[in-house]
């Protein structure tokens, strides 16, 4: 017979593998961006496996935008929805997007950053990629960022 300890450490066992599932989809998240935009810089894959896309795009179920420029919702809330190379919509009325993952994985590789570089991130929505570069330049580095739509910063 187990003791009453057992099924706690078994019940902390799970919330923790709970945990690690979801840094497991960042992770692969990240990998499918290196592979579908070639992105060459471990800085950039690392910060988009870090930044935790679903802290700038509100509670789900979330929006998201098929091939056919229709928006189908996730069937939950469940974070892992978000961690592919999808259009994640902000205000779907405006047809306004988080952004397309590895096309700005692409740009930001384009910039070069540096850790302790300072970038400035016009237009920068709900902040998410400003984020991700933030986690490039690191915490010696500066990001500047402006959004003028009120709603969306």
């Amino acid at each position: 017979m187990r003791k009453k300890s057992d099924h706690s450490k078994r019940d902390r066992l799970a919330r923790r593998n709970t945990m690690n599932d979801l840094d497991r989809a960042r992770e692969y998240y990240a990998e499918e961006l290196r592979a579908v935009a070639n992105i060459q810089s471990e800085a950039v894959v690392k910060a988009f496996a870090k930044v935790p896309r679903e802290h700038f795009l509100g509670p789900g179920p979330w929006k998201i935008l098929s091939p056919g420029f229709e928006y189908w919702t996730t069937k939950d809330a469940d974070p892992k929805h978000l961690y592919h190379n999808v259009l994640v919509a902000i205000d779907a009325e405006r047809k306004l997007n988080n952004g397309h993952p590895s096309f700005l994985a692409f740009l930001i590789e384009q910039l070069e950053l540096q850790a302790g570089d300072h970038v400035v991130h016009v237009g920068c929505g709900t902040g998410y990629y400003t984020a991700v570069m933030a986690e490039v330049v690191g915490s010696i580095g500066n990001v500047t960022a402006y959004e003028i739509d009120a709603g969306l910063a």
